[in-house]
């Protein structure tokens, strides 16, 4: 079982990479906004929707600390496990973002 600090720092973490991703699909819907009409908007627009997987991971991730800190076993032996789950999802948001975005 993880340590109460270790569960706490891990929701932490969670809930900053929720809404750090949720700001940058903000950012990409506006910057759709702009190109209404044309094959770049819906580029960025799908950019913005597929913002929602590593958002929606965070958001289970923090709701298992959660859990932990409520005495779950499972959720709490499982934790960091998500962390990294949500790290990965997060890394590949941005590396797929940034190539779509910067290179037409």
């Amino acid at each position: 079982m993880a340590e109460k600090d270790v569960i706490l720092a891990v929701l932490g973490s969670d809930i900053a990479i929720a809404g750090l991703v949720l700001v940058f699909a903000g950012f990409l819907v506006t910057k759709a906004e702009s190109f209404e009409g044309s094959r770049y908007g819906d580029k960025y627009n799908w950019l913005a929707v597929l913002g929602l997987l590593p958002i929606l991971a965070s958001l289970a991730a923090a709701w298992m600390c959660i859990d932990a800190l409520q005495g779950s076993e499972w959720e709490s032996v499982h934790t960091l496990v998500a962390l990294k789950i949500v790290l990965a999802l997060t890394g590949g948001y941005a590396i797929l973002s940034a190539v779509v975005a910067f290179f037409p």
